[in-house]
C-alpha cells in the first residue's frame, strides 16, 4: 500500500470540521463518531445522520476536499467557521481505511461489502476512469486526485495528533492566532481548500 500512495505522490489528506472541534482533534486526534458518543464528548458534527453506516470511522479526502458536501454544510449556516485539517499520509497504510469511489453514503457504495472497500486494489479503483465522464486527461486531474471529487476514505480507529501536520484557515488572522496558540502545528491561510475542483463542471 505505501508504494501504492507514494507513486500517486500524493501530499497529504484532509478532513474539514467546524472551527469549535480543533482544540479537541490537536489535543486527543479525529475520534470516531461512536467513541464520542460512548463518552459524551461534546462535539460539533458535520454529519448528523451518517447515513455510509460507519461510526467507528472518519471520514477524509484524498487530494482536495469533498467540495460538494463541504460546500453543502458551509452554507447550512455562513456565519460558522470551518478549518481543512491536512493529515500524514503514512495513515493510508498505518491504519484500518475503506477507500469509497464516490460519496461514502451513496447507494454505489454502501452496496459494496466493506472489506472488498480495504487494500490495495480498492484503492486504486478511486483512480480509474469513469463512465460517462471526459477522461482524467480531459478533467485534467493530477494523479494524486481521486477521478470522482465525492471519493472519501473512511479510517477507523483514532487518528492521534503526531498524524495531523495542521490546517488551512478561512483567514489570515485566524491562521496567525492558531500558529501562536499552537506552535507544533502548521496553520495556512488558503482559499483553495473551501472552494471547488478544478473539474467541478463536469461533476455538477
Amino acid at each position: 500500500m505505501e508504494h501504492a500512495v507514494r507513486a500517486r505522490e500524493i501530499k497529504w489528506i484532509f478532513h474539514f470540521t467546524r472551527i469549535e472541534n480543533l482544540h479537541s482533534i490537536l489535543s486527543d486526534g479525529i475520534i470516531p463518531r461512536e467513541y464520542l458518543e460512548a463518552n459524551k464528548a461534546k462535539v460539533e458534527y458535520n454529519d448528523r445522520l451518517r447515513l455510509d453506516g460507519q461510526e467507528k470511522a472518519s471520514c477524509f479526502s484524498i487530494g482536495h476536499p469533498n467540495y460538494k458536501m463541504f460546500y453543502s454544510l458551509r452554507q447550512q449556516n455562513t456565519e460558522q467557521e470551518w478549518v481543512v485539517i491536512a493529515c500524514k499520509i503514512e495513515i493510508l497504510w498505518l491504519k484500518d481505511c475503506a477507500f469509497c469511489q464516490e460519496n461514502a453514503a451513496s447507494n454505489n457504495v454502501t452496496c459494496i461489502p466493506l472489506q472488498h472497500r480495504k487494500g490495495i486494489a480498492a484503492f486504486e479503483k478511486l483512480f480509474e476512469p469513469i463512465e460517462g465522464k471526459p477522461s482524467r486527461g480531459e478533467l485534467g486531474l493530477p494523479a494524486s486526485y481521486p477521478t470522482n471529487p465525492q471519493a472519501e476514505v473512511l479510517i477507523f480507529n483514532v487518528i492521534e495528533p503526531t498524524y495531523i501536520i495542521g490546517a488551512y484557515c478561512q483567514t489570515k488572522d485566524r491562521a496567525n492566532s492558531l500558529k501562536e496558540t499552537y506552535p507544533g502545528f502548521q496553520f495556512v491561510y488558503k482559499e483553495s481548500p473551501f472552494s471547488y475542483r478544478r473539474d467541478y463542471a463536469h461533476w455538477k
